[in-house]
């Protein structure tokens, strides 16, 4: 898989073993599977994950949304946190061992506060129209831009990216995209993953030939 990031963002619709049928054949072609449920109990979360791990998905592969102490119970590779998180080292102080920690933001002014508190990514968005943020207009590619240009860690943009707009979104700057309902209810989940990964590795190859001439 390519340099450029493809995250998973769970969409609450799917029963559990509809998401672990999908999760174990598309977890080799991502970065991250993210757990977001927001309208499940927590202990429904914690048994959802277990789920998933004894079905074959990798715990690296996991990041669970906003459970500090899952991620670190489950010995899941990451967590993800709402932009109203407090300070991250506040947060990190109940949690040692995960691998990687990211941060929603919706501004400028946000992401370059999490990359000063020590946030690995943050997830930047959303991008274009789409229907989860219906009748909210889109931040696109500009301010995806303004962002990228303030931060040196990685900026995973979101929100109505399809493949045919994955270039676009990473000549803005982005390192990589998130994708929920594109992925989860597609007719061929597969597919449609390794869709988005030719499109993000024909960016990486094309960046790397102009850098041979350059």
């Amino acid at each position: 898989m390519s340099d450029c990031e493809l995250h998973v963002i769970s969409s609450g619709k799917l029963a559990w073993k509809d998401m672990a049928a999908i999760a174990a054949q598309i977890h080799p072609y991502v970065t991250a599977i993210h757990i977001r449920e927001k309208t499940k109990p927590m202990d429904e979360v914690f048994m959802g994950v277990q789920y998933l791990l004894e079905k074959g998905v990798p715990a690296q592969t996991l990041c669970i949304n906003g459970y500090s102490w899952m991620a670190e119970a489950a010995g899941l590779g990451g967590l993800h946190l709402p932009e109203s998180s407090l300070e991250l080292p506040t947060i990190r102080e109940s949690y040692q061992s995960v691998h990687r920690t990211g941060v929603s933001v919706h501004s400028v002014e946000e992401a370059v506060k999490r990359e000063r508190e020590g946030a690995d990514y943050v997830l930047y968005g959303h991008i274009f129209a789409t229907n989860s943020k219906f009748g909210v207009q889109p931040r696109g590619l500009e301010q995806l831009r303004k962002v990228a240009e303030q931060v040196t860690i990685p900026v995973i943009a979101i929100g109505g990216i399809t493949p045919a707009r994955v270039r676009s979104v990473l000549a803005a700057g982005a390192s990589g995209i998130a994708v929920m309902s594109g992925i989860w209810e597609a007719a061929d989940p597969l597919e449609t993953v390794k869709a988005y990964n030719r499109e993000l590795q024909l960016e990486e190859t094309r960046g790397e030939r102009y850098e041979a001439y350059e």
